[in-house]
């Protein structure tokens, strides 16, 4: 029997955690290994800590509640993450995608299911801080026109790189 070396996506199922194989390309190319992502619980979160930090995203968690997480591997090596988060009564979660993986779906399966939790979390609304807001406008979020109506916890204003190379947008979705 020939072996499928078609590109495969795993996509976790929010209902019953059955993971569905699914070919995906990018312009034309296609990559070679394929993703499992998988649910991260509150004390390995420090697994997968460094991949934000590799994205140059803030690693600042006083005041926030993390409620879980989830890994992105390739052939058991990390190259991604997202954490749901509770700050200040809102629901927000960070996703960070290692760049050679970057446009092949990944980010996007990991806001699906980030989405999913959050609403069985009871959450109404996600808010986040997008490092790339026109990447979160295509999922619906909308800019915050009064960043006083974000958790303190966003604000950028003694961080080294807001305003040199990261000009990050208070976002909103409503579930």
């Amino acid at each position: 029997m020939k072996k499928d070396t078609r590109l495969q996506r795993l996509i976790v199922s929010r209902k019953n955690c059955q993971v569905k194989k699914l070919p995906i390309t990018k312009t034309g190319q296609r990559m070679d290994e394929a993703f499992t992502i998988r649910k991260v619980e509150p004390d390995k979160f420090p697994e997968i800590e460094g991949i934000f930090k590799a994205q140059g995203l803030e690693n600042n968690k006083t005041g926030v509640e993390i409620l879980t997480g989830y890994a992105v591997e390739v052939f058991d090596r990390l190259i991604g993450g997202a954490e749901v988060m509770l700050q200040e009564g809102e629901y927000t979660f960070s996703v960070a995608i290692d760049d050679p993986f970057k446009g092949r779906g990944i980010g996007k399966s990991l806001f699906q299911i980030v989405k999913n939790e959050m609403h069985d979390l009871g959450a109404k609304k996600i808010l986040i801080q997008a490092k790339s807001p026109a990447y979160w406008s295509k999922f619906g979020f909308v800019e915050v026109v009064d960043p006083n109506d974000a958790p303190k916890t966003f604000r950028c204003d003694d961080c080294p790189q807001y305003g040199k190379d990261c000009f990050p947008k208070i976002m909103v979705l409503d579930l």
